[in-house]
């Protein structure tokens, strides 16, 4: 009966490795091959979500351009107001009258906007429905689960459950 050495052993195990790693080389280049023989689709879309953990000033973002809407936004965000002069125009696929404007340093969503590449969704949350403070102090609005913790927020976005948030 045949009974490697130790030695004889290591060599052929290192034999082994490396001829695998050179089949799942190979096997991954055949993977790459087989998916550009597929024909591109001109209308590809894709949903791209960014969660930044709370790093985002969303009210900076997309700012009203057009002359009540800048005011109320000026009002509200007082000394954190971008001037209305270097908001960065984007063109509306809609003319509701309203007009908005990018921050001034970001030209890239701004081009993507304006060539219908990029959209935004403005006005969201995990409340359950809008409410006012009278009826979130009053306790007769549906609200979730703890509302002020930004950790728990944080994980009702990612697993998209608003209520009975359950972790592990």
């Amino acid at each position: 009966m045949y009974s490697p050495t130790r030695r004889t052993f290591i060599r052929q195990a290192a034999c082994a490795a490396l001829g695998a790693s050179g089949l799942v080389g190979t096997i991954l280049d055949l993977r790459k091959l087989s998916a550009a023989t597929y024909p591109v689709a001109g209308d590809y879309k894709a949903l791209v979500c960014v969660f930044l953990y709370g790093g985002n000033d969303s009210n900076n973002v997309i700012i009203p351009h057009d002359a009540a809407g800048y005011a109320a936004y000026a009002a509200a965000r007082s000394v954190l107001a971008i001037p209305q002069s270097s908001l960065l125009p984007i063109i509306l696929p809609v003319d509701d009258g309203r007009d908005f404007g990018f921050h001034p340093k970001l030209p890239e969503l701004q081009s993507l906007f304006n060539q219908g590449k990029l959209a935004m969704v403005a006005n969201v949350g995990t409340l359950v429905a809008p409410i006012t403070k009278s009826e979130y102090l009053s306790g007769g609005a549906a609200v979730p689960p703890e509302l002020f913790s930004h950790s728990d927020q944080s994980v009702q976005w990612q697993t998209s459950a608003p209520n009975e948030v359950r972790i592990g």
